[in-house]
């Protein structure tokens, strides 16, 4: 079950992406632009709540669904994070023509005689640049921390593949934990941690032929040399790691963390013997 550290705002993406959404409601509330002209009270605060939420869903869902596209994966972060934001603009179009409709707002087809597909189109340019750059300037925060791989030693460089080629290497090469984050996933390692733009089901994939660790949430995988300890909490558990952080582990997992756990420990104290 997520606790509160889940959504600090100062650490994790959806926390992040929370407060910028009730910063964003609140905002446009206060501004009152012309498109909510008309509109007072409680029906101001829902319109802007559902522009503002909605199109962070879907630009959110659209960013995770390119992440997982071959052709997009491999370009640069703010690339594929401009790409969702037009993807995101996209699908919210036709959302909100409806919603103006809901709350009677004046719509491009009555003022301008338009057709539905001209005033989809309308609608598409005049906030996609606008979308897109605020999506931009919310992830902005974590693009601006990741290190292109290319100022690591070439030859070195040359041999990493997949997730290590996405990882700063200031925090060194070794793993302790995993975390999805939406479409981040936050890198623990022994010195240090990273966020970066990487499907944490590729990262689980990758690592899975490596026996190094395994998955023990949807959302998290250790390095069994890094778990310290593994407390029961009902019907799931938590893992201690080496660098004193801990992470849940689910039901479904449990079992399975707790027997290579025991192995692990076995072997250690046959290999001291």
């Amino acid at each position: 079950m997520p606790g509160p550290h889940d959504f600090d705002p100062r650490r994790t993406w959806p926390g992040f992406l929370i407060a910028a959404g009730f910063v964003l409601v609140v905002t446009f509330i206060l501004l009152r632009p012309e498109v909510s002209e008309g509109l007072t009270g409680l029906r101001l605060v829902i319109f802007w709540t559902l522009h503002v939420l909605i199109p962070l869903a879907l630009l959110q869902g659209a960013q995770v669904a390119l992440s997982h596209v071959p052709r997009v994966a491999i370009l640069n972060p703010w690339a594929q994070t401009a790409l969702s934001g037009l993807a995101g603009a996209t699908l919210f179009a036709p959302i909100a023509i409806a919603l103006d409709a809901a709350f009677g707002l004046s719509q491009p087809t009555d003022d301008l005689g338009m057709s539905w597909p001209a005033a989809l189109l309308d609608e598409f340019l005049g906030f996609a640049p606008v979308v897109t750059f605020l999506w931009l300037a919310l992830n902005a925060t974590r693009l601006v921390r990741i290190e292109p791989v290319t100022r690591a030693d070439p030859a070195t460089a040359a041999a990493e593949t997949g997730l290590w080629l996405r990882v700063p290497r200031n925090i060194g090469r070794d793993l302790v934990a995993l975390s999805a984050e939406l479409h981040y996933l936050r890198v623990r390692t022994a010195a240090g941690e990273a966020l970066v733009l990487y499907p944490f089901g590729k990262a689980v994939a990758e690592l899975a032929g490596t026996g190094i660790g395994l998955q023990i949430h949807r959302s998290h995988w250790v390095a069994l040399a890094h778990v310290q300890r593994i407390d029961r909490r009902g019907q799931g558990a938590l893992t201690l790691l080496s660098t004193g952080a801990t992470l849940p582990v689910s039901r479904q997992y449990r079992a399975a963390i707790q027997a290579a756990f025991d192995l692990a420990k076995v072997q250690s104290t046959s290999l001291r013997a």
